[in-house]
């Protein structure tokens, strides 16, 4: 697989993360409120169209959720869904929810994505990586990262 010049993971909640990679090298990451991620995430989509993929964290409803955090997190992904669709994203299969793990962690000091403190930021930076991993569509600096982690 080929990595498209943009690729956007999500972490929905009442603080969102969100994590990008553009042309294959250029990667950033933050995470914010409901309106600041929404506006990020359109002019990701809109400045990107088809040349971006988007995914997010996948999000269930059980008896114990929170409503606050079931209603923050279905509408991020609403909004997610609705500005990937307007402006010919293509739409990734949701991610399960997963924290970084230690190799994450790892991984993602190693290519300087991790950022101490950002909770969401870094969950959807480790998504990104992930789905790199998992496609085997990761950039040179990404695979030497890996592989060199991976002889540990």
């Amino acid at each position: 697989m080929i990595l498209p010049p943009a690729l956007m993971w999500i972490d929905p909640g009442l603080v969102t993360g969100v994590a990008l990679l553009r042309d294959r090298e250029m990667f950033w990451s933050a995470e914010a409120g409901f309106m600041e991620a929404g506006t990020w995430i359109e002019n990701l989509c809109s400045s990107q169209g088809q040349h971006c993929w988007v995914g997010w964290e996948s999000f269930r409803i059980h008896p114990h959720t929170p409503p606050a955090d079931a209603h923050h997190a279905i509408e991020m992904i609403g909004v997610t869904r609705r500005y990937a669709t307007r402006y010919c994203c293509k739409i990734l299969t949701p991610a399960s929810p997963a924290s970084p793990s230690a190799l994450d962690q790892r991984l993602m000091k190693a290519l300087g994505w991790w950022k101490p403190g950002f909770k969401d930021a870094n969950s959807a930076a480790a998504h990104l990586l992930r789905f790199m991993m998992v496609s085997n569509a990761m950039p040179p600096h990404v695979q030497e990262v890996v592989l060199a982690h991976a002889q540990r």
